[in-house]
């Protein structure tokens, strides 16, 4: 008997395709076999959810897609995005990658059945910077997620200009990756049940930039409902650098490296529309003058997520800060022990450009404020000396300490201004918020191996960079034949952790609580008087006020120096003023 059909309720498996019927069309996905040995998922890739943003609806919010006729295939990941991506250590390629066709996502799931318990979803974005991200299960595969019986749906949503560009305006307000992902979400809502999912039971998921995308829209009219936890790790909407600025300046700009110069909303997205996407994301890189973070001490991204016009389909139209309504999901938030290394390891590969950096320092405020500091003025050094002392044993960055400097990067880039939102969250929510700092340091520190590979010191490089947490969620497949040795081997340290790890972030996802059972550890969320935080490495253990040095002393240098600012500047006051 050639063909074997067997029918469950709105799914067929033909020949090993599997046949889902949703409110979109049909699909046919494909079996999966499990790195670990006896198990099996089900993938489907590459699920179309909105028109492709091309031609007359490029820099246009998106449009749901319509559906289709026949069974579509969905057994290949689709390009990411359209973006540019610069040279680093943990990518072998760079320049332009993707297709502006991208508006896809992906689900993975334990069992297909209708007869079964429904499963709790957990939605993944990532990308860094809002520029590039990766491409689904080829960089990251779910497979410790689905022996836990908990679904995986990765979304691809446009990057850059393409997907911020924004001219202030209620013709071109911006923000329209974060909308592709509404329409992403709404579509899963609509149609998880179908992949044995349980749409009143979805976990929104991010890291880095995909972490401050999960946190705008945690504070967004637009996506209640859509969601009912979210994780934030090692990225928040409160740091720094979050929201682009100065929208319409960085809009006009582009279009002058794309050399076709437009001064209104309407002129850019006509004279745009038929750019090639390549150039588009390229000239992206050209539009903010390396001198402007210095001279308001603070991150800056070109094209980034903004505070929109009020208009009716507006994402978010104040900053956090300013919003005051209560958070009513549970929240898991934390950050990696050592993202200094990440961050900086151009001065572990050549400790010798520390001394640029004390002559020139760099001097970064970790979260928005309402001032920033005249350059070279002597309270501009004043306060520049004031971090030294604090952060570099003897007041200046030594080329034998890089450890020193990744300390300072790693507290004002990430450790500070999630902290910063954990307090702030925590005075505001009805509900659980639980803190987290990821310290382990083992063989599936994928990101922290990459930054080192070329290193010529090690000072400071303990604990875990940016981005190795998920390679003890995910399988990390550049690194794949590791994860099958450590599974070979009967007492391995890093598959302990890695089952720790999946056991929290999965238990979450069921019941808004990651330690429900407390076998080993009870993981107590964060109240207003007690900051208790979950250090993960070889064991688990509950810490409270973590850092609170460092917490105090950003505390008080911002309220300080915001006290004596003058119009927003803090600037050395002429003798008119005294």
């Amino acid at each position: 008997m050639d063909k074997i059909i067997f029918i469950i309720a709105l799914t067929t498996i033909v020949n090993g395709d599997v046949i889902v019927s949703t409110n979109s069309g049909k699909l046919a996905g494909k079996e999966v076999n499990s790195i670990i040995p006896g198990y099996k998922y089900y993938s489907f890739l590459g699920i179309p959810y909105a028109k492709p943003p091309t031609g007359t609806l490029r820099f246009k919010p998106p449009v749901p897609h319509e559906g289709w006729d026949d069974v579509l295939e969905a057994k290949k990941e689709k390009k990411t995005c359209a973006q540019f991506s610069l040279p680093e250590s943990s990518k072998k390629e760079h320049g332009f990658s993707g297709d502006e066709d991208c508006l896809y996502l992906s689900i993975h799931s334990p069992k297909i059945s209708a007869e079964i318990k429904k499963n709790p979803v957990i939605v993944f974005l990532y990308n860094v910077l809002f520029k590039t991200s990766y491409n689904g299960s080829k960089e990251f595969s779910p497979d410790f997620f689905m022996k836990e019986n908990v679904i995986i749906v990765t979304i691809n949503h446009r990057l850059g200009a393409l997907g911020f560009l924004s001219f202030g305006d209620t013709v071109l307000p911006g923000n329209n990756g974060i909308k592709d992902i509404i329409i992403a979400l709404k579509w899963i809502q609509e149609n998880i049940k179908h992949f044995g999912g349980d749409s009143e039971n979805m976990t929104l998921m991010g890291n880095q930039g995909g972490s401050v995308l999960v946190d705008i829209l945690l504070r967004s009219p637009k996506a209640k409902g859509l969601f009912s936890k979210a994780i934030l790790q090692s990225g928040t909407s409160w740091n720094s650098m979050a929201f682009g600025r100065e929208s319409e300046k960085k809009a006009i700009s582009l279009s002058e490296h794309l050399e076709n110069k437009a001064t209104t909303s309407k002129s850019i997205i006509e004279r745009l529309s038929n750019v090639l996407a390549e150039n588009i994301t390229a000239a992206e890189l050209l539009c903010s003058h390396p001198d402007e973070a210095r001279s308001i001490q603070r991150g800056i991204l070109p094209f980034a997520p903004v505070i929109e016009p009020d208009h009716p389909d507006a994402i978010i139209t104040e900053y956090p800060e300013e919003n005051k309504d209560k958070i009513e999901i549970p929240i898991m938030i934390g950050y990696n022990s050592r993202e200094g290394i990440d961050l900086s390891e151009r001065f572990l590969q050549k400790p010798q450009f520390l001394t640029y950096a004390d002559r020139d320092f760099l001097m970064l405020l970790p979260i928005r404020t309402d001032f920033h500091f005249q350059n070279n003025d002597e309270v501009y050094f004043k306060a520049v000396q004031e971090i030294k002392d604090f952060y570099f044993n003897e007041g200046y960055i030594k080329v034998g300490k890089p450890g020193e400097y990744l300390s300072y990067i790693h507290d004002v880039s990430v450790f500070y201004p999630i902290d910063f939102t954990v307090r702030s969250y925590a005075e505001i929510s009805s509900a659980p918020i639980y803190y987290y700092m990821f310290d382990y340091s083992g063989d599936l520190n994928y990101k922290k191996k990459s930054s080192l590979k070329d290193a010529v010191t090690i000072d400071g490089t303990w604990g875990s960079s940016t981005g190795d947490e998920l390679c003890y969620l995910f399988i990390c497949n550049p690194i794949r034949k590791t994860y099958k040795k450590l599974l070979d081997e009967e007492e391995s340290e890093e598959i302990k952790v890695l089952e720790t790890m999946v056991g929290l972030w999965t238990n979450f996802a069921k019941t808004g609580n990651p330690t429900p059972h407390a076998d080993e550890v009870t993981w107590n969320p964060v109240t207003k008087e007690k900051k208790e935080i979950l250090v993960i490495s070889e064991e688990l253990k509950m810490k409270t006020n973590l850092h609170e040095d460092k917490v105090r002393f950003w505390d008080d240098f911002l309220e300080r120096y915001n006290n004596i600012a003058v119009d927003g500047v803090v600037k050395d006051l002429i003798k008119d003023e005294l």
